[in-house]
């Protein structure tokens, strides 16, 4: 024998659930609460066209920060440099094959703030993967370095928006001078 649920849990239950997901503290990932002197940023990089400054920008956007075109109109700037992205041999088989690799993705980053006092110095975001390498699967591996590389940015531009959201706070948590 089924039993029904009352119909006032079902009329409930979409109300009260939010409620007490934004309660906890839960929040849809995206929206990080930048410093308002991030509130007009220009991204200063030799790569314009890297997907890595890319995705900055987008996540920058999405974050509510508009993106300038010069640092004269500028509330902060935000200077990404030297980024690379190495591939080593980790391990061979018996026959000198590569058999496992090691993708290494790096960059650096400060920011100074124009007219405020808004600053983060130089910092850098580095991440490593490891992956095994078939010979027999050429294609497919190749698609799976290319799937590890497009992750491992955007992790990096996660970690750097993090550090923009935390490492920025002025905020004493202390509440001491």
């Amino acid at each position: 024998m089924l039993r029904r649920r009352p119909a006032w849990l079902l009329l409930v239950l979409p109300v009260l659930l939010p409620v007490l997901l934004y309660g906890c503290g839960f929040h849809l990932r995206g929206q990080y609460q930048l410093n308002p002197a991030l509130e007009k940023t220009w991204i200063q990089t030799a790569a314009e066209n890297s997907e890595l400054v890319r995705q900055s920008r987008r996540q920058l956007r999405a974050s509510g920060v508009a993106l300038v075109k010069s640092a004269d109109q500028a509330s902060a700037v935000l200077r990404l440099s030297d980024e690379k992205q190495t591939r080593r041999v980790v391990s061979v088989d018996a026959r000198g094959r590569a058999r496992e690799y090691q993708i290494s993705y790096s960059i650096s980053f400060e920011v100074e703030g124009r007219g405020n006092d808004f600053a983060l110095p130089q910092d850098s975001v580095s991440l490593t993967r490891d992956y095994l390498f078939d010979t027999e699967d050429v294609l497919g591996k190749g698609r799976e370095e290319a799937s590890l590389v497009k992750d491992m940015q955007q992790d990096i531009v996660r970690l750097i928006m993090l550090k923009l959201e935390y490492g920025g706070s002025h905020e004493n948590p202390t509440g001491s001078d």
